[in-house]
C-alpha cells in the first residue's frame, strides 16, 4: 500500500497541493507563479491557488512534471466534488 502523502496546511483548498516533502527548490512558482508561491518562512512551496483555466491548469501539470521531489499531488477530484 502505498503511503499517504499529506500537504501544507498552507495549501490553497481544491484538488492540486504540495506535500511536506517539498524541499523549497521554488521550480513549480517559476513554471506557474500564478498557482504556487512560497510558506511564510520562504523555505517550502505550496499552492497559493487552484488552477482557474487551461492554460493554468497546462502549467500546473508542466510543474507537476518537472518538480524533482515529486511532491506536487492531484487528488483527482473534480473541483466541484470537492
Amino acid at each position: 500500500m502505498p503511503a499517504i502523502l499529506s500537504g501544507h496546511s498552507e495549501n490553497a483548498p481544491g484538488r492540486y497541493y504540495v506535500t511536506e516533502e517539498c524541499n523549497g527548490c521554488g521550480l513549480c512558482v517559476t513554471y506557474s507563479p500564478d498557482n504556487f508561491g512560497w510558506s511564510p518562512d520562504g523555505s517550502y512551496c505550496v499552492v497559493s491557488r487552484q488552477p482557474m483555466d487551461t492554460l493554468e491548469l497546462d502549467t500546473v501539470w508542466d510543474a507537476i512534471q518537472e518538480c524533482p521531489m515529486r511532491c506536487i499531488e492531484d487528488d483527482g477530484l473534480p473541483e466541484d466534488a470537492a
